[in-house]
């Protein structure tokens, strides 16, 4: 804190027309408190720390050193994660574990279809989580929150906080007594402070038997001896519940006003594994339907372009959509099939279709005209979509209209959450066009595959009910009306089925 806030708060606090005196007054009364305790760290009148603080830190030292070279031996925190998340597991928790891992999945999809896999998943999952009742959950939780604190406090850096006592000493060397001075307490503020961190948070009262059995499962030895460890427990709850280091730390900066604010935290590990778990599993699951849908698209391509290489809009494309994917804005949702379709409307409705229309629409002599209608319709109206595709497509342009906004507000995107809001906005605007776009032209298409059915069932009759002159146009189309009909019929389907391959999701207000 500043000296002129401190000044004048204990003005404020006990008033006098001499903050300063009444702040060593107050310094005074804090060391007479120190001196009372049975640990004697302080030499107030040159602010020193007393040998005897280092020969306390070297006892804890001593006491840690071979369970830090334990806690050392492990890679990281996350090992100790693991650890107690492993000997939380039941039998039946390891087996559906098992079950759950990419290879188990991979080769299960192998023998049934991705359907069943899914269900037999599940099963697996469920039988995983249902394990972890709430007392499971508390005692792993609660297991892992003591052995992280006493991994803390044995890290401490106590050979670092000594040396600054006696330079000479090793680290992790007993063999020697070393000679400790004392040293000026500023030397050692920051190390005070953290000690407190990793020292305070300690569960003083807990039942620490669980903490060394797992260590010892590992390691084939306690860390510390049970006792010795009770020991260290009491002194160190001796030191924060009379205030000895927040009272040094006073003293020493000359402030105090100064609070340790080191508070016990829980931690909880159980929820984020359960959930990890299912991640894996569910993108594992994930990638396999991906694969079988990029098997089946590549298939429906072939079968309906003759090639699973069809030309890609200009601007709406995987390219166009990458540098928004880079900043986890959004993409361009629907690039894929909106290709498609543009393309089945240019190579196939434009063409065949339109041939076909022209003799079933035009020189067919319907009995009704209204049955005819809704045929039509859809030619024509699909005809026009192919226009709606190509604007769509020239507006993310990046050189006008919704592209150049995008481009304008991509640079701030990561800072401006304004610009990043701007570019979701855009994004949304666009994908929920080309999606009505694709719903549309589905609807169409299967309206128009729907009479184009009822066509061929009713010309197969020995009276026509639907198209009276069948015989005349067959012959215009020298007599391979009906295998025209069945062909693009079975071409639409064809596409449907491919479109059904992408998931189409329009925002509320555009359903």
């Amino acid at each position: 804190m500043g000296g002129n806030f401190i000044k004048d708060l204990l003005s404020t606090f006990f008033g006098g027309s001499d903050p300063e005196a009444q702040k060593k007054k107050i310094l005074k009364g804090i060391a007479k408190s120190l001196s009372k305790t049975k640990y004697k760290f302080y030499k107030m009148g040159s602010n020193e720390v007393d040998p005897s603080f280092a020969k306390f830190m070297l006892d804890l030292y001593k006491a840690i050193s071979p369970a830090q070279a334990m806690i050392q031996s492990f890679e990281n925190p996350n090992a100790l994660k693991r650890l107690v998340l492993n000997h939380s597991l039941t039998e039946k928790q390891l087996e559906a574990l098992e079950n759950l891992s990419e290879e188990s999945i991979v080769e299960l999809a192998r023998k049934q279809p991705l359907k069943a896999v899914n269900e037999i998943v599940r099963g697996h999952m469920e039988t995983f989580t249902s394990a972890y009742d709430s007392t499971r959950i508390a005692k792993t939780d609660s297991l892992y929150t003591k052995l992280m604190c006493f991994a803390n406090f044995v890290q401490f850096d106590y050979y670092f906080t000594l040396k600054k006592f006696d330079n000479t000493i090793k680290e992790h060397d007993f063999s020697k007594a070393p000679k400790f001075a004392a040293i000026n307490g500023s030397y050692i503020i920051e190390d005070l402070k953290n000690f407190i961190d990793v020292a305070w948070v300690l569960p003083f009262d807990a039942d620490w038997s669980d903490v060394f059995k797992l260590i010892k499962s590992v390691k084939g030895a306690d860390p510390i001896p049970m006792g010795t460890w009770k020991k260290i427990l009491a002194r160190i709850k001796y030191l924060r519940d009379n205030r000895i280091i927040e009272m040094l730390i006073q003293l020493i900066s000359e402030n105090p006003l100064y609070r340790d604010e080191v508070s016990p935290k829980e931690l909880y590990i159980v929820d984020d594994y359960i959930a990890d778990v299912k991640k894996a599993a569910d993108k594992t699951l994930d990638e396999l339907q991906a694969k079988q849908t990029a098997g089946k698209v590549d298939g429906l391509l072939v079968q309906i372009f003759g090639t699973n290489e069809v030309e890609h809009l200009k601007y709406y494309n995987e390219a166009g959509s990458a540098p928004f994917e880079r900043k986890g804005i959004g993409s361009f949702a629907y690039a894929e099939p909106l290709g498609y379709l543009k393309q089945f409307i240019l190579d196939y409705i434009k063409k065949d279709i339109r041939e076909l229309s022209d003799i079933l629409l035009v020189r067919g002599e319907w009995a009704n005209q209204q049955l005819a209608t809704p045929m039509s319709d859809a030619f024509h109206n699909l005809v026009d979509i192919a226009a709606d595709i190509t604007a769509l497509d020239n507006s993310v342009n990046e050189t006008v209209d919704l592209g150049l906004k995008m481009k304008t507000h991509l640079p701030r995107a990561d800072r401006d959450k304004e610009s990043k809001g701007i570019i979701q906005t855009t994004l949304n605007q666009v994908n929920d066009t080309a999606g009505k776009l694709l719903k549309r032209s589905m609807a169409l298409l299967i309206s128009y595959d729907r009479n184009l059915k009822m066509i061929l069932e009713d010309c197969v009759k020995k009276h026509q009910e639907l198209i009276l002159n069948w015989n005349d146009i067959d012959h215009f189309a020298e007599g391979q009306l009906k295998q025209m009909s069945i062909d693009a019929y079975k071409k639409i389907f064809a596409f449907v089925s491919l479109i059904q391959n992408f998931p189409i999701e329009l925002t509320e207000d555009e359903e």
